[in-house]
């Protein structure tokens, strides 16, 4: 089956905390295509929805057609957006952020203030661990002021056959923040949405529950069950 539609590979990080202010997170592009066509879109995005008002938001690497390559780098813009804010979100840094292969960077959003509207404003940022230097990429606004819960995800699509050439991403450490300090999500729960075909074209799993680190992957057979617990506390 070579079906055109998008694929994504979801993992979604449950917590029992309450007042969560920020959410932190690993990513390591292990695999992408060496030419892929420009009318794809691949997506790395840390995703939180919000306690109230039934909000969401997310922010992430995103590469299209309109950005160049350099090298093993792939240039890439911002790619978010919340209900209040549209997608796209509000721009901080509009200059494409340039990422490396097998190179771990940190995801970060974070709740900053309010604005003249009453609105409570959120950064996303991305830090290369290895220049030790941290980049804010967009900002939204919500009206919710805490974080109930957060998803990372994959997503190949928008014209991409089922035949493409696989990504693979790896996350790892995952670490919300509340008033109560810091802590790790309760358990991690694999899904998927967009698959070409069952079961086949995405896949996920966990490399390590010490520390915490799984992945997501395309074009390869799914060995992860939809809402499989692939981390719990109990685990390790």
């Amino acid at each position: 089956m070579n079906t055109m539609e998008p694929k994504s590979v979801h993992t979604y990080l449950e917590s029992q905390a309450a007042d969560v202010c920020a959410y932190d997170v690993d990513v390591r592009i292990t695999d992408f295509p060496v030419s892929p066509n420009r009318e794809w879109l691949y997506f790395f995005a840390l995703q939180v929805n919000f306690a109230h008002h039934e909000e969401w938001a997310h922010g992430g690497f995103q590469w299209s057609g309109t950005h160049e390559f350099k090298g093993n780098n792939k240039g890439v813009n911002w790619g978010g957006g919340s209900d209040w804010a549209g997608y796209g979100g509000i721009g901080v840094n509009n200059t494409p952020f340039i990422w490396e292969r097998d190179r771990w960077y940190r995801y970060r959003v974070w709740r900053v203030d309010k604005d003249a509207e009453g609105y409570h404003r959120w950064i996303f940022a991305v830090m290369d661990y290895a220049a030790n230097v941290e980049n804010q990429f967009g900002t939204v606004r919500t009206k919710s002021q805490s974080i109930a819960g957060a998803m990372v995800f994959t997503e190949t699509g928008y014209g991409v056959q089922c035949d493409s050439p696989t990504a693979r991403v790896e996350w790892r450490s995952p670490c919300l923040h509340s008033l109560n300090g810091q802590s790790t999500p309760h358990r991690i729960i694999a899904n998927y949405n967009g698959t070409c075909s069952n079961p086949s074209n995405t896949n996920q799993g966990s490399l390590s529950s010490s520390p915490i680190i799984w992945f997501h992957e395309t074009n390869a057979k799914r060995l992860v069950n939809p809402d499989t617990c692939i981390w719990a506390k109990s685990a390790g």
